[in-house]
């Protein structure tokens, strides 16, 4: 019965997470470190490498961590279909040399059915996917910033588990209103979850981003571009997004994200007030499976 349950429970987390970050022929696994983090880098498709401006540095490039305020706090909660469900929490603080970085990503798929034969299930599991990380910058000289992350992770499908080591590393060169950014991610390996490891999603995000002040508006401009590809049999991506912000007060964001099967568009909403931000992020998905909704809260300083 164990081995049954193992193998059907993996194939229904394998499956619901597919769904929401569909990704090539699968050859790696631990797919929920290749989901997006917070409302604003979602809804602008991800092309943040260079632009990611808050505690998402952890995840998406290290050397970012100097971007926005000298501290800031980040929760996400995210909502997707077939029960997927992810919190993320960040923290950073930067100095004039150096910055430092935390994160907590836990994945969950709910209510998993435990069958041993057809029929009325025995009962329901919850799957469990979890990584910790610690980040650090250090700015070489006005223009160029160096960052490094260190993961522990964490996978639980019904009574099996395993554990394993990751980390990404990452370089950001900003000039004027240009910024460039690239990171390699998820490179580590995995204990065996019952006979097999599971295989990190290895992958290279890079792209840049050009700010445009728009001075009889007071307002700001961004637009944003990224390539993504994890190496062992990803699909490339090319992710594009644009931001408009209106006196610090109201942000809209839009993005696209090419290469995935089940989605495309993405789209958002931020307000903020003095040092908290309320950010929300809408993805719909193709084929009739839903959409992700995803709603983070901030504050910075």
């Amino acid at each position: 019965m164990k081995v049954l349950v193992k193998y059907v429970s993996l194939i229904l987390l394998i499956t619901a997470v597919s769904f929401t970050q569909n990704d090539g022929t699968g050859n790696t696994g631990l797919a929920f470190l290749k989901l997006g983090v917070t409302s604003r880098s979602i809804s602008l498709g991800e092309a943040v490498v260079s632009s990611t401006n808050d505690a998402s540095a952890t995840h998406y490039n290290p050397a970012a961590l100097f971007n926005g305020s000298k501290m800031n706090l980040v929760f996400m909660h995210n909502e997707q279909i077939l029960g997927v469900r992810t919190e993320f929490f960040g923290a950073k603080m930067k100095g004039d040399k150096f910055a430092f970085g935390l994160s907590l990503n836990n994945t969950s798929v709910d209510k998993i059915e435990i069958r041993e034969i057809p029929g009325e299930p025995l009962g329901e599991f919850t799957a469990q996917n979890f990584a910790f990380g610690l980040s650090a910058g250090y700015k070489v000289n006005n223009m160029l910033s160096i960052g490094v992350t260190g993961k522990f992770i964490y996978e639980k499908i019904y009574v099996d588990n395993a554990s394993g080591f990751a980390f990404d590393i990452g370089g950001l060169y900003v000039k004027d209103n240009l910024s460039i950014g690239a990171a390699f991610t998820n490179f580590g390996s995995m204990t065996e979850l019952r006979n097999e490891a599971t295989k990190m999603p290895s992958a290279l995000r890079f792209g840049g981003s050009y700010s445009i002040i728009l001075v009889g508006m007071s307002s700001r401009l961004l637009v944003a571009a990224d390539g993504y590809k994890v190496f062992d049999g990803g699909k490339f991506h090319a992710n594009t997004g644009a931001e408009f912000q209106y006196k610090d007060f109201l942000a809209l964001r839009v993005g696209y994200q090419s290469g995935y099967e089940n989605k495309s568009i993405t789209t958002g909403i931020g307000l903020k007030y003095k040092s908290v931000s309320l950010d929300y992020a809408f993805v719909p998905y193709k084929y009739s499976l839903g959409s992700s909704h995803t709603i983070t809260l901030a504050t910075g300083f």
